[in-house]
């Protein structure tokens, strides 16, 4: 394509039309600001509030005849960085399994990430458009993305991490922790970090091949098997995902929009090989490729009902590792990766441009787990980084920075406390060193209850498209500095863990787009404040995962703090799940409060708040042969979760699996 660019041009790469602009919703927010906002202050939130509170402390009353009616396997986590159990977990983590994954029958992770507490997911439009996932109030490149441990934030003038783009089949499972833990897993980490693992091989030979059809021409068809030859583990799988989409844009909010669907496809292959070479050291490579293809709309002056403007990403990892006993209670992760994220637009309106980005983050990462003894546990380990950028249209020039870090942990329990300490030294080119720290206590206080409080600091080094981006990019943007508080009580008992939290974080030399001197600048700064509860377990034969929050993110940087764009004030979740005969029935309702954007002419206007219900059943046919269905958006609701974009109105959709070597 030719590189159509004037100054003009470059500057219409910044307007909302472009699916990367919206006024750099990717940036943390405070940027995109109206002077004032509307005020969100819906009455269903005391409600939900008193409600929430009410079955977080009726239910430890019922729950502990239950928890032994109902065997459910215990929730690992590593939030802290080393495996341990959801109830011991300092840090505020949420777990999506493969199990829930298969039953949620949702095929795009944004999606699935928002049934998560305090996680918010914007898009503009349906899959594979660009899009947002906020978690506590901050979003894009305050959340930090790990694919199979390796930062997948793009270095381009997003900063993000392109979820939209990933579909949930070849993922194992995620873990979702929700404040500021940058003492453990660095740079990006304010809001939270988002943790997702990749399938991986089994020892018992397993194969299957499922297809889903459903609504709008969607459909999915994957292949997975895995299996051990010797002491060698194997695995693969490949998916193909397309849709015909919906309209993105609604015609009566924007001039110029070509009312046509706006189709996805995206294909997926994922694999490894494990090597044991002797008991407890082993080696293995891993290798994992997504290629998603969305056809998206633009709108306004230079736009016409007839563009069809394309987008596409691929997102790679290679990954060589060493896992190895050192000793008998010393364990080592050994890593060398390259993941790689191509993002090209292709916009042929009449002022037509195109954006071609290559990212990419090669890393040697070494992890240390020692178990000092039966209560405590030591972490340690380097992670060394090589971040560059290029572009194929010369907008922007080839650049690449070295970012390493070395990094310490204890965790430990004595006498009904446990304390977690992390610290942190990350040294990133271009900026002085960044020291951060994570101080966690808990308390047991009997019968199940534990009281849990925390203080972290953080910081966010600018992507290279923000530092060095022609036009716009500016050098001289320092880090984002922020502090986070926590203090919270938790119930758990067998399966079942309940968890209230009262959180706090303030962060300071944010980035936003100065449309004055049109360059990124460091001058805002916000701060989300809020209570979140959260419950997962087992109850009279029912599975649940629900949650509530309820926060006030704003922008401490203007009068009268108003609340942060696009951000809901409250957020709830509650996905349920009973077996009747062989048929596991289930049901997810996602409620979001009201949030304010800009509208066609740049004046804040308010999105109202919305409720969806998803309905799924599932079960075997025969010992190969399963079935599952899924209803989307039960009762239709109309919603936008960015102004004019539209969302998925419902749709029913059918798969069946066959397992060969049954289940």
């Amino acid at each position: 394509m030719k590189n159509h660019r004037s100054t003009k041009q470059r500057h219409d790469l910044r307007l909302p039309a472009s699916p990367f602009a919206s006024c750099f919703a990717a940036s943390p927010g405070a940027a995109c600001a109206a002077p004032r906002a509307p005020a969100l202050r819906p009455p269903v939130m005391p409600m939900l509030g008193a409600l929430a509170l009410a079955l977080l402390t009726g239910h430890a009353a019922h729950a502990q005849t239950a928890a032994a009616a109902t065997a459910l396997p215990p929730v690992v986590v590593s939030a802290s960085g080393y495996p341990q159990s959801l109830s011991s977990a300092l840090p505020s983590v949420s777990v999506i399994t493969r199990e829930q994954i298969e039953e949620s029958g949702v095929q795009n992770l944004a999606t699935l990430l928002q049934q998560a507490a305090g996680v918010q997911v914007t898009s503009n439009g349906g899959p594979g458009q660009s899009g947002n996932v906020f978690v506590r109030g901050f979003g894009g490149t305050d959340v930090l993305v790990l694919l199979d441990g390796v930062p997948i934030n793009a270095q381009d003038t997003t900063g993000t991490s392109y979820l939209n783009n990933f579909t949930t089949d070849q993922i194992q499972r995620i873990e979702i922790i929700r404040g500021n833990v940058s003492a453990i897993y660095g740079s990006g980490a304010i809001g939270g970090v988002v943790l997702i693992t990749t399938r991986k091989g089994a020892k018992t030979p397993q194969a299957s091949v499922s297809v889903t059809a459903g609504s709008r021409n969607t459909a999915t068809v994957s292949a997975n098997a895995s299996g051990e030859v010797g002491k060698t583990q194997l695995q693969a799988g490949i998916s193909r995902y397309t849709t015909q989409g919906i309209s993105s844009i609604n015609p009566e909010q924007q001039s110029h929009v070509n009312p046509n669907a706006n189709g996805y496809r995206n294909t997926t292959i994922n694999g490894s090989i494990v090597q044991e070479l002797t008991p407890g050291q082993s080696l293995g490579l891993r290798a994992f490729r997504s290629e998603g293809r969305a056809s998206y709309d633009s709108y306004g002056a230079y736009a016409s009902p007839t563009d069809t403007n394309l987008s596409s990403t691929t997102q790679s990892l290679y990954q060589l590792f060493s896992d190895n006993q050192l000793a008998t209670n010393w364990t080592s992760h050994l890593s060398l990766s390259q993941q790689a994220t191509a993002n090209t637009v292709d916009n042929f309106s009449a002022y037509p441009y195109d954006i071609n980005y290559r990212t990419r983050t090669q890393q040697l990462l070494w992890r240390n787990v020692v178990q000092l003894d039966s209560a405590w546990t030591a972490t340690a380990g380097l992670d060394l980084q090589r971040q560059s950028i290029t572009s194929l249209t010369g907008s922007i020039n080839a650049t690449s920075r070295n970012a390493n870090a070395v990094f310490v942990g204890l965790n430990g329990a004595f006498s009904g406390n446990q304390i977690q300490l992390n610290l942190r030294h990350d040294s990133i080119g271009g900026y002085s060193g960044q020291n951060t720290g994570y101080l966690g206590y808990g308390h047991e206080l009997g019968g199940g209850f534990k009281a849990i409080a925390s203080y972290s600091t953080a910081f966010n080094a600018a992507p290279l498209g923000y530092l060095y981006a022609p036009y716009y990019g500016n050098p001289a943007l320092r880090p984002e500095k922020a502090h986070s508080a926590e203090a919270g009580l938790q119930w758990s008992q067998g399966p079942n863990v309940l968890r209230a939290t009262l959180f706090q974080t303030q962060a300071t030399d944010q980035w936003i787009y100065d449309y004055n001197t049109s360059t990124f600048q460091n001058i805002a700064s916000s701060r989300t404040r809020g209570l979140e509860l959260t419950g997962r377990g087992a109850w009279h034969g029912w599975a649940y995962d629900a949650n509530l929050t309820l926060q006030q993110p704003v922008n401490t940087s203007l009068p009268g703090d108003p609340t942060l764009q696009r951000r809901a004030r409250s957020l709830a979740n509650v996905s349920v799940n009973h077996a009747i005969g062989n048929v596991l029935y289930g049901a997810t309702l996602h409620y979001s409060g009201p949030r304010w954007d800009n509208d066609a002419n740049g004046n804040p206007t308010t999105l109202g708040a919305y409720t969806t219900v998803d309905l799924t059943a599932s079960g075997p046919i025969t010992p190969q042969w399963s079935w599952n269905a899924r209803v989307q958006n039960l009762f239709d609701k109309k919603y936008q979760t960015a102004y004019s974009y539209n969302r998925e109105p419902f749709g029913v959709f059918l798969g069946l699996t066959w397992r060969p070597l049954g289940s």
